[in-house]
This record gives structure tokens, C-alpha cells and sequence, in this order.
């Protein structure tokens, strides 16, 4: 099954803080659903992270160990990356790529991001519907944490 996301995020903070939370992996990761750790791995040449994700799909709960590639960086405006992982017994899979492009606006940063995932095994059997719904939700979440991140740092 592929899942194809895009949402735009308006951000009430400049371009500039906006990039530094985004490469701040600690940071962000801390605003991100379903996190529960990321690592940089110790490729040479590369940026990649190891990260343990876990989400409620339906009834299931599903955790994941996934590998994040950064594949492509433009300062302060775009930074894309392909992904892939797999649950512990292997019955679960996914693969694919994100982006996310960043523009000054006059109220701060426009976030533009996309994502295409492929899923495959048992949690493509639940469909479509439930997996987008609890994807909309996370990213709904993710939206509120980074909007209340750059409130806290300029009150």
C-alpha cells in the first residue's frame, strides 16, 4: 500500500530558527509522535539515524526500528531523506522518501512537506483509512508541538 502525504505547516518563527530545529535532532525529535529514540548511525560520508517508532494502527500497536537517510541538504530550505524499516519479527515493512522545504513568509516559515511510503505486510491488510487517519493525527500533533516550541522561546 502507498501512502502519500502533503501538508503545509505556517510557522510563527523565521526561516533561520526554523532550519535549527529541524537539524537539531535532539530537539526534534522530542516533538515527534511515536519517537521513542533516534540515534546517528556511523556512516562514513553519510547522515543517517537508527530510530524506534511506535504508533496505534487500528487496534495493533506497531513499533518499528526505521533508518532515516539524509539523502539531499539545502541550507535553511530544503533537506530531503529516504527511509526504510522493518517491525522485529519482520511481518511489517516500509520504505520510501520524505521532503521538507522551507519559505520565509511575512508571518515566518511556510513548512512544505511531503512524504511517499510504501507499506507492506500484515499493516497494509488494515487498509488504507485507518493508517491515514492515525497519520493525519500524528502530524496534527507534530504541527501543535513545533507551534507551541516557538511559543515557548519567545515568551
Amino acid at each position: 500500500m502507498l501512502l502519500k502525504l502533503n501538508e503545509e505547516l505556517p510557522l510563527n518563527a523565521p526561516i533561520d530558527e526554523v532550519w535549527k530545529l529541524l537539524r537539531d535532532t535532539p530537539r526534534l525529535t522530542n516533538l515527534l509522535p511515536g519517537v521513542e529514540s533516534v540515534a546517528r548511525l556511523n556512516e562514513e560520508g553519510m547522515e543517517a539515524y537508527a530510530a524506534s517508532v511506535s504508533e496505534k494502527v487500528g487496534p495493533f500497536k506497531v513499533t518499528m526500528k526505521v533508518e532515516v537517510l539524509v539523502t539531499e541538504i539545502i541550507e535553511q530550505s530544503f533537506l530531503k531523506a529516504a527511509i526504510k524499516g522493518a517491525d522485529s519479527i519482520g511481518l511489517n515493512r516500509i520504505t520510501g522518501s520524505m521532503r521538507v522545504a522551507l519559505d520565509a513568509v511575512p508571518s515566518g516559515t511556510q513548512m512544505h512537506f511531503e512524504a511517499s511510503i510504501e507499506i507492506l505486510g500484515k499493516l497494509a491488510t488494515l487498509g488504507a483509512v485507518p493508517i491515514r487517519r492515525g497519520t493525519t493525527q500524528a502530524f496534527a500533533e507534530f504541527a501543535q508541538n513545533i507551534q507551541e516550541q516557538f511559543a515557548k522561546e519567545r515568551s
